[in-house]
Parts: C-alpha cells; sequence; structure tokens
C-alpha cells in the first residue's frame, strides 16, 4: 500500500508540473523621438556650472512611467546618439542627434529591446549609427537591426521573459541617407534578407518569434501592399507576432488564425513620444501581447491589449506622454498633477478615440490596458469603429 501510495504522489506531481503554464507579457511602444522642442525642454537651464550643458528627459516620460516600469519594454529609437563635436551638434529632424543621457532614462523606464532598423539610424552616416550602438551598450541596452563588427546583418537576438524565450529581429524599408562606408548594414526589408533572420530566430529554439518593422506610408491609417506581403512573408518563415513603426500615425491590429494558431500583426504604433503636434500623431497606444506556454512546451499567443496615450504639450514647449485610459483605479495611481481640466478632459476624448479606432473592447485590466482580442473568446476579432484616431 505504501508503495502504491507513493507511486500515486509521484504520478500527480509529474502531471502537475507537466500540466502547468507558463504566462508572460510583453509590452510594445512605437517611434522614441527626439524633435529640437524636446532638447530645448531636457536643456538644463539654470547657473549650476557643472550641470550646463546637460540634458534631464525624465519629465517627459514620468507620467507613463507606472504603466511600463517593471514590464518586458520594446521601442523604436527613432534618433541616434552620434555625440559632438566641431562640426556636430545636438538636433532634431530631420538630422536627429540626441545626448547620451537620453539612454539612462530609457534604462531607468526598464527598456528591454531598442529596435534601430529605421530611416534615421544613418543620419550622420555610418561614425553617427556606430557611436549609438557604443551608446547603448554602455548603458546596457540591448538593441537589433543592424550589422556592425561581429554582428552580422539580419541577425537575431533572443530574450526570456518570465520563462518564455523570444526571438527577435528588425528590419526597415530604407534609410533616408545612406553611408559611403560599407562597415554598418541596415537590416531592410525583402524576402531574402527576412527568410535569412528568421532562419536564425528559428536555430536560437526560442518559444516565438518577433519581427520588428520600420514599413508603411507615413501618416496613413491602413497598411500598403509593400506591409502586407513583408508579413506574409514573416508568418510563412515562423513569426508569431509582427510589431510595425514609420507611419507616426496609428494603424489597426490585426488577428491571423493561420492553421489554428493565432497570431497578430500591430501594422503601426505611431509615436511614442515626440513634438509632431498635427492631429493625430499625437495620439498612440501601448501594445501588449501575453503568451502562454503549455506543459508540453507548446507556446500560443493568448492576449492583445492596449493602454491609449497622448502626447501633450504644456505650453507647446514640451512634451509629456499620458495615460488617456478611463480607469479609474489607474488614474488614481499616475501623476496628473498640473494637468487642467480641460486636458483631463481631452485626455478621456483622445483616448476614446484611440481605442475605438483600435476596436477595443470594454475590458480593462488591473494594468490599464483594454482587451482588443483573447483566446477565450478567439472568434471576436478587433474591429475599428473610427476611420481614425483624431
Amino acid at each position: 500500500m505504501c508503495k502504491k501510495f507513493l507511486a500515486c504522489i509521484f504520478i500527480f506531481l509529474f502531471t502537475s508540473a507537466s500540466g502547468a503554464e507558463t504566462r508572460a507579457r510583453f509590452l510594445f511602444i512605437g517611434d522614441i523621438m527626439t524633435h529640437q522642442q524636446q532638447l530645448d525642454a531636457a536643456r538644463y537651464k539654470g547657473k549650476d556650472k557643472e550641470l550646463i550643458g546637460t540634458y534631464d528627459f525624465s519629465p517627459q516620460f514620468r507620467r507613463v512611467k507606472p504603466l511600463i516600469e517593471n514590464a518586458f519594454l520594446v521601442g523604436n529609437l527613432e534618433t541616434t546618439f552620434s555625440g559632438t563635436g566641431k562640426k556636430l551638434k545636438y538636433a532634431g529632424f530631420p538630422m536627429f542627434n540626441t545626448p547620451d543621457s537620453l539612454t539612462d532614462v530609457l534604462k531607468d523606464l526598464g527598456m528591454d529591446l531598442l529596435t534601430l532598423a529605421n530611416n534615421h539610424i544613418f543620419d550622420r552616416g555610418a561614425a553617427g549609427a556606430r557611436r549609438t550602438t557604443v551608446a547603448l551598450d554602455s548603458a546596457d541596452l540591448t538593441w537589433i537591426g543592424l550589422g556592425i563588427d561581429d554582428v552580422p546583418s539580419n541577425d537575431a537576438v533572443i530574450l526570456e521573459n518570465d520563462g518564455i524565450k523570444a526571438a527577435f529581429v528588425n528590419h526597415s524599408y530604407g534609410s533616408n541617407l545612406w553611408p559611403k562606408s560599407n562597415d554598418v548594414h541596415l537590416n531592410i526589408i525583402s524576402e531574402k534578407d527576412l527568410t535569412m533572420s528568421l532562419e536564425r530566430a528559428k536555430n536560437l529554439s526560442p518559444d516565438i518569434i518577433i519581427a520588428c518593422f520600420h514599413w508603411g506610408n507615413e501618416y496613413h491609417f491602413a497598411p500598403n501592399v509593400h506591409q502586407k506581403k513583408a508579413a506574409d512573408i514573416a508568418f510563412n518563415n515562423g513569426a508569431d507576432l509582427l510589431i510595425g513603426t514609420h507611419p507616426h500615425v496609428l494603424q489597426p491590429v490585426e488577428i491571423r488564425n493561420i492553421s489554428g494558431d493565432f497570431k497578430a500583426v500591430a501594422w503601426s504604433l505611431g509615436n511614442f513620444v515626440s513634438f509632431q503636434r498635427t492631429l493625430p500623431r499625437e495620439r498612440t497606444c501601448i501594445l501588449a501581447a501575453e503568451f502562454v506556454k503549455d506543459g508540453n512546451g507548446k507556446t500560443r499567443l493568448a492576449k492583445i491589449s492596449a493602454a491609449p496615450l497622448w502626447v501633450i504639450a504644456p505650453g507647446q514647449k514640451r512634451t509629456e506622454v499620458t495615460y488617456a485610459g478611463s480607469d479609474e483605479n489607474i488614474i488614481a495611481s499616475l501623476d496628473l498633477e498640473g494637468l487642467s481640466k480641460n486636458q483631463i478632459k481631452n485626455l478621456r476624448i483622445v483616448g476614446k478615440n484611440v481605442l475605438d479606432f483600435l476596436g477595443a473592447q470594454d475590458e480593462v485590466d488591473d494594468f490599464g490596458f483594454y482587451t482588443l482580442w483573447k483566446e477565450e473568446s478567439a472568434d471576436i476579432f478587433p474591429k475599428s469603429r473610427r476611420k481614425s484616431p483624431k
């Protein structure tokens, strides 16, 4: 009896362990930009000689920080850290060059991965792109999207989040400028290059593969034919989730059922932070993707949700990324000090427009994110209720 009893316990424990599920939540934000107005706002203006010439970008993110800290966070860095010299100064659009102090803020926000494959990475040439990677390495920030030195072009990186291993690839439609030097390579969107990077991703034995693209038409609210073609290539070669940037406005989130497996593409996340004030370039979201790995090691998409944001510009002199949802518990936990009643009212209007455009459900989780899709009601796909988030 004792042996049988112990055997039963062993079988029960083994079954329970093998049936245990692991759940991980990934957050994604859009373009991280620094226009001249943001540089001016961040520059120290006091009289302390030790601080003259320094820049503090943290106030731009203070209102949104509670939503993203302690989470796995991925964003598109659409500027460079090219340093300064005789002919090189900090600048915004059209040739971005940002002080290295922004890396400290990104690290403090908990950024886990920055994508560099975009049309501004060569704003200051190959040397600027190279120095950008050095600045990120110095801040212990992981990046992807360039081939440089011992990092080959079309490479993949694998990161673990709460027991789920995710392989990332990153490609851009191209660049505004192409350097004469060939020692820094941009990962571009082509069937050959994308297939190569996804094959490298699979060779890392990940649980999921996430492809981040810089693509699409600027200021368009729907994906173009090239985005759709690249998405098909990515899904056909094993990608589970696609994240888009570049249009500077939101585009829809699409859920696909591919041979019984649900996959998602966020066509564009718009601007996370910038000084683009033309509607609706100042409204965006944080996208959350939740994956579950079952006891047999198979991983599936479980939920897609979004937190609406509004990039406020008080006095048209600075930017503040601000939560625009209507969940009272989340609002109570955020710093809204200094905002006028009218701004707070407009926050709710902007948030509703963003959620209506994304086709969000009324359901909101403990983090302030609204459900776009979940496996419990897998046949209900997000459907836009507005032509744009204006």
